[in-house]
């Protein structure tokens, strides 16, 4: 189970730092389309592939079985870059990589959901996965911030 994020008060220029590094990732993971597909049946818990190693989750399968299995090795590797990456400039860069990567698995999803308007399967994925990217966007920007507020601080 994930913990609780807090949301620390923003030190004074943590907004130009947020807009510098933070918004281009989310424009690309908002920009990133679903690959086209192969055709065949999708199903929720469809067999497949292992887990792709790829950080930008082009090469997933594109069952919902294959992608919430990506989603799941994702969210492990943040939860253990994320401590390293409140101390450490390029982790927190890769945390920020992750969560585009994660909201791209986030957005294949729903749009599995979206063709299975009806099934409760799809839609508990769909919903999982928006709150795992909403999450991920958010821890993000907190470790740019905590990496803003150390660089105004006086040495």
């Amino acid at each position: 189970m994930r913990s609780p994020r807090r949301h620390p008060s923003r030190a004074p220029g943590t907004a130009a730092i947020v807009q510098a590094l933070v918004l281009p990732l989310l424009v690309l993971a908002l920009g990133c389309g679903p690959q086209a597909g192969g055709g065949g049946t999708v199903t929720p818990g469809g067999a497949g592939g292992g887990v792709s190693s790829d950080p930008d989750g082009r090469d997933e399968g594109q069952s919902a079985g294959e992608l919430k299995q990506r989603l799941d090795a994702l969210l492990d590797r943040e939860e253990q870059l994320a401590p390293q990456a409140a101390t450490d400039a390029g982790k927190c860069e890769d945390l920020c990589e992750l969560a585009t990567s994660i909201c791209a698995v986030e957005e294949k999803l729903c749009d599995l959901a979206d063709d299975h308007p009806d099934d409760d399967a799809y839609q508990g994925l769909c919903r999982e996965a928006r709150n795992e990217c909403r999450e991920a966007q958010d821890s993000c920007v907190r470790c740019v911030e905590r990496l803003g507020a150390r660089s105004t601080q006086p040495q």
